[in-house]
């Protein structure tokens, strides 16, 4: 699919409709299947990012056996726009990017202070729309920053990265929100895949290979600057309730996402897991400790069943005061 393009007129007309060229057939999980979906960034050339992505399938025969392309459609960069959907994906990350040093939990100062080696009350903690106009950046100037290793943090899901004395929280949202505009689709796809997780990794890293030689992707850039996967069960869900869409041009419904239909059959309610989506800052019971995690990275490579019973060992989950 290549990136659209769309004039004044269709700016401030209705936007255009997603393209569904593989509709998605509804729910699956047994045989340990999942969905995993896979949407391209905007900034690549989706003809030929797709192409290698299929080409690393087919000549695989593990791959082609165990994955079935289950969903393709072209978004439109118009209707991602009206209907928010970037920053209601990286609603969570808003959270922490825009409140910045107020909104770590008391869990994540402790980690800062720890992996830092400085006071969390008197270090210089930003957002990174903050830090726009304080290092008087462009978003791709502050999306491309390089440090070293050691000056870059992850906690709950949240990335800090130290920069010219500035602790920068979430670096990259900025220049994701302003990548998509009224001119770039991107294609989105679900692969319903039944291969254990190391083997999925493999075929992820060969794809990175791939776009390498084909001169997609810089080597020392992780694949994720050409495309999203998602890498747990509860992000599957999360991605689809962003970028899924029926034949009508509607979201597909909720019970329709296999995890979130797994979780309904296994006795959770709809509002329970829209809430595990919302709110995914967690406190995990791992023996005689308390681990605070986010459950989208908590449950990375778990299959289906796993990352449910993850549940049982919650035992608080706060709750992100969204403005």
């Amino acid at each position: 699919m290549k990136n659209g393009s769309c004039g004044e007129k269709e700016k401030t007309g209705n936007p255009r409709k997603p393209s569904i060229l593989i509709p998605y057939p509804g729910p699956f999980w047994k045989n340990n299947s999942q969905d995993i979906v896979i949407y391209l960034r905007p900034e690549t050339n989706g003809v030929q990012v797709e192409s290698t992505l299929f080409k690393v399938i087919r000549n695989n025969n593990e791959y082609k056996k165990n994955i079935k392309i289950a969903y393709l459609a072209n978004l439109p960069g118009d209707f991602i726009i009206a209907n928010k959907i970037v920053e209601k994906h990286y609603s969570v990350k808003l959270f922490f990017t825009v409140g910045g040093k107020s909104a770590f939990t008391p869990y994540m100062r402790d980690s800062f202070e720890r992996y830092f080696r400085v006071s969390f009350k008197t270090a210089p903690i930003v957002g990174a729309f903050e830090a726009l106009d304080m290092l008087k950046m462009g978003y791709d100037e502050l999306f491309n920053i390089w440090v070293p290793g050691r000056d870059v943090f992850n906690v709950d899901g949240q990335t800090i990265k130290k920069f010219k004395g500035l602790y920068i929280v979430n670096y990259d949202i900025p220049a994701i929100l302003h990548k998509n505009n009224y001119k770039t689709d991107i294609a989105v796809m679900i692969f319903r895949s039944t291969l254990k997780s190391s083997v999925f990794h493999g075929m992820i890293l060969e794809m990175a290979e791939e776009f390498s030689r084909e001169n997609i992707l810089d080597p020392s850039k992780p694949v994720e600057r050409v495309f999203h996967y998602s890498k747990s069960p509860y992000e599957q869900i999360l991605d689809s309730l962003g970028y899924i869409y029926s034949s009508e041009n509607q979201h597909i419904e909720y019970e329709d996402i296999s995890f979130f239909n797994y979780l309904l059959f296994m006795g959770l309610k709809k509002t329970d897991v829209l809430d595990i989506i919302r709110h995914p800052v967690m406190h995990f019971k791992k023996g005689k400790f308390i681990k605070e995690e986010n459950i989208f990275i908590y449950s990375e490579d778990m299959d289906y069943k796993n990352a449910y019973l993850c549940l049982s060992s919650v035992v608080s989950q706060p709750l992100l005061e969204y403005r």
